[in-house]
């Protein structure tokens, strides 16, 4: 477990400078083709003063998001099943009201319409959906920019060829983008964020550990060269379908895990679940959510075989800790009572 640092803020306007929050980065994105850093808009007293000069009204103060990872997949309990997984889902939506919900195997092409007439998900949620992966978010709290597939295939063509830098390159087999719903994602009011935000589904059918772990680390480097690309933090987060503790020293700065108390049966199964972002970002108070508790379908734990996870996001310059810079970055953050 990492050590952290109380951040300090005294009454002047102090500008965040993320490229002096990545000490120890690397060459190629200290030397990538713009000499840019992932791009914030971060100033405390801005932040705190929830007022813009171009407004007359004082904007909304929100100091982050709440972001929910749920996969919808569970055993085929027969006749009903599909009914009384739409009741959990709805069910955990409404009582935990999320503001960004990062699904996984969600089989429904949309979340309101005649098909969930009967477990209604509140109008102001939108779904954006690609196959394996989805993100469900609150329209008047946040809005969605696709970024385009051709960009994201060039970037790991880019990766898949061999250079006197990378000689032997990520194989042609990684296919990574088919796997995931990727979005920019902008809040609206104050403080601003934007920020690539990704839901993922890891492939596991007939891999062993050693495969899933190989998989994971070409998923981290393509993850590395999207962030010198655009310039913007990531989090990445969803169903990885390998174990956290077989990845935990896989994922480096300026990328960030953050462990959890998972509950008994994941435990038993194994934490496949969790969150990756970067260090402009900070995620906190992660918990299990107790289906049995906020659900109103009948015995939802056989029905949806994960645990949907709970956090908190929002800027590393709002957080009460730091993460501590580390080589290898894994972090168990504090609970606030």
């Amino acid at each position: 477990m990492s050590s952290s640092k109380k951040s300090e803020s005294k009454g002047k306007e102090t500008k965040y400078n993320p490229k002096a929050a990545i000490p120890n980065m690397s060459s190629e994105m200290k030397n990538n083709n713009t000499g840019a850093v992932p791009k914030t808009t971060l100033t405390t007293e801005k932040f705190k003063t929830a007022t813009s000069a171009k407004q007359k009204l004082p904007l909304p103060v929100k100091t982050g998001l709440k972001v929910l990872i749920m996969n919808a997949s569970g055993p085929n309990q027969g006749e009903g099943t599909a009914t009384r997984k739409k009741q959990a889902i709805q069910s955990v939506i409404k009582r935990h009201n999320p503001d960004l919900v990062l699904f996984q195997e969600f089989s429904w092409k949309g979340i309101h319409g005649k098909t969930w007439s009967t477990e209604p998900v509140p109008e102001h949620y939108q779904l954006a959906t690609n196959n394996d992966a989805s993100i469900l978010y609150n329209i008047n709290e946040s809005t969605l920019e696709e970024k385009p597939i051709r960009e994201l295939h060039r970037i790991l063509e880019e990766l898949q060829r061999p250079t006197s830098k990378h000689p032997t390159p990520i194989p042609l087999d990684f296919a990574p983008i088919p796997r995931m719903s990727l979005r920019v994602v902008k809040t609206k009011g104050v403080p601003v964020m934007e920020f690539i935000c990704i839901s993922w589904h890891g492939k596991h059918a007939g891999m062993t550990n050693d495969t899933k772990v190989t998989e994971f680390t070409h998923l981290m480097i393509f993850l590395n060269k999207m962030y010198v690309k655009y310039h913007l933090p990531i989090l990445i987060a969803g169903d990885f379908n390998v174990e956290v503790k077989l990845i935990c020293h896989e994922v480096k700065e300026p990328f960030m895990l953050y462990e959890y108390k998972a509950s008994k049966r994941r435990k038993e199964k194994g934490v496949i679940d969790y969150f990756i972002a970067t260090i402009e970002l900070h995620l906190s108070d992660l918990t299990p959510v107790d289906l049995k508790k906020d659900s109103k379908a009948e015995k939802p734990e056989e029905v949806l075989d994960h645990d949907p996870i709970i956090a908190m996001l929002e800027p590393a310059l709002l957080s009460d800790t730091v993460p501590a810079r580390n080589k290898t970055a894994s972090r168990m953050p504090k609970k606030t009572k």
